[in-house]
């Protein structure tokens, strides 16, 4: 179990949580909070607080609001702004670095500005020698849903934008229908794979996304996950109720990835769930893959426990927020928990 005390001035929100090492192996985790335009660092091991980045709103390192955070290690450490139209590279004292712009692929496309880096749906950046590899978000009133690319790769020395050939078209018709377009995505050193939430396929790329393959990755507990959200007052409780996939994210350590599924649940009538997403769903499993893509098991979690839209993958094992919040009021709003799981394989 690992535990991390918070201030006053933190409001939950982990969708923006990474740990990562320096240069001499020495382990943090880090995240933002986005209400004070603050960077939060702790020391792994000992769980204390360190240290916060403080980010100007205005002047000559003003960053506005921050909508997003990623950090690989202290020598890359970006932001996404509300007022830039792309990512802004910091330093350890909050001064600008660099400003990444999105602009047009040769092609035409306009790199949509609506991208925030962020831990959940895992959609970070990745960084492959000058390229950064961002996802885009399906906004049809900026451009026709099934011709928009869902990643762009943006050359830093040559400043071209990439719109890569996956596009939204690789939907079926009725997971487009389903209203949903989330996914997540992660690079794991020699593919890109992408998990669409409404899909019980994931979609394993090569690195210029020439190549893409659907793999069969079905939830035993979920039969459907194409369900719509209507447009109405019960829309936010719906989201927590209806079947969904999740977040699928590699552990190098033991060579598996982790999807996240959500089964059909059936939630109180007499809460307010606008805004209630942040806590996570209150019934999850996690699919266990092997690294040819193959389900090795299932693990479904007890209910009203573990925040799953709040995990990391670490030589330990993967850990999942323990924060739900919802319900049975046994949390703390002072520290966020972890829990450790460990994969234990059987004859």
């Amino acid at each position: 179990m690992k535990s991390f005390e918070i201030d006053s001035e933190v409001k939950y929100n982990a969708f923006y949580l990474y740990t990562f090492c320096d240069k001499s192996g020495k382990e943090y985790l880090s995240f933002l909070n986005y209400r004070t335009n603050q960077l939060y660092f702790y020391d792994w091991r000992t769980e204390r607080f360190l240290h916060k980045i403080d980010l100007d709103a205005e002047g000559p390192n003003g960053v506005a609001q921050v909508s997003g955070y990623y950090i690989k290690d202290f020598d890359n450490i970006y932001v996404s702004s509300y007022a830039h139209n792309g990512l802004i590279k910091v330093d350890t004292t909050g001064q600008v670095l660099q400003k990444i712009p999105y602009g047009k692929t040769d092609d035409g496309y306009t790199v949509l500005p609506s991208y925030a880096p962020a831990s959940h749906p895992y959609v970070a950046p990745v960084i492959i020698k000058n390229k950064f590899y961002i996802t885009q978000q399906a906004v049809a009133r900026f451009h026709d849903v099934e011709k928009t690319p869902v990643t762009v790769a943006i050359d830093t020395i040559n400043h071209r934008n990439e719109a890569l050939p996956l596009t939204y078209n690789i939907l079926t018709k009725k997971e487009q229908e389903a209203g949903n377009t989330q996914f997540s995505r992660i690079f794991d050193g020699s593919h890109f794979i992408y998990s669409f939430y409404v899909s019980d396929h994931i979609l394993v790329t090569s690195e210029d996304h020439s190549d893409v393959q659907k793999v069969p990755v079905r939830s035993r507990y979920i039969n459907d996950a194409t369900d719509k959200v209507p447009d109405n007052e019960r829309g936010p409780q719906l989201y927590l109720e209806l079947p969904r996939y999740g977040d699928l994210i590699y552990d190098p350590y033991r060579e598996v990835y982790y999807r996240f599924a959500y089964p059909a649940v059936s939630l109180e009538r007499d809460i307010n769930w606008w805004g209630k997403a942040v806590y996570g769903r209150k019934k999850f499993s996690v699919i266990i893959l092997d690294k040819d893509f193959q389900i090795i098991g299932e693990t479904l979690f007890p209910e009203d426990i573990y925040n799953s839209f709040v995990f990391f993958v670490h030589k330990d094992g993967l850990y999942i927020s323990r924060d739900y919040q919802v319900g049975l009021g046994n949390q703390s709003d002072d520290y966020m928990t972890f829990e450790l799981f460990k994969i234990e394989r059987t004859r």
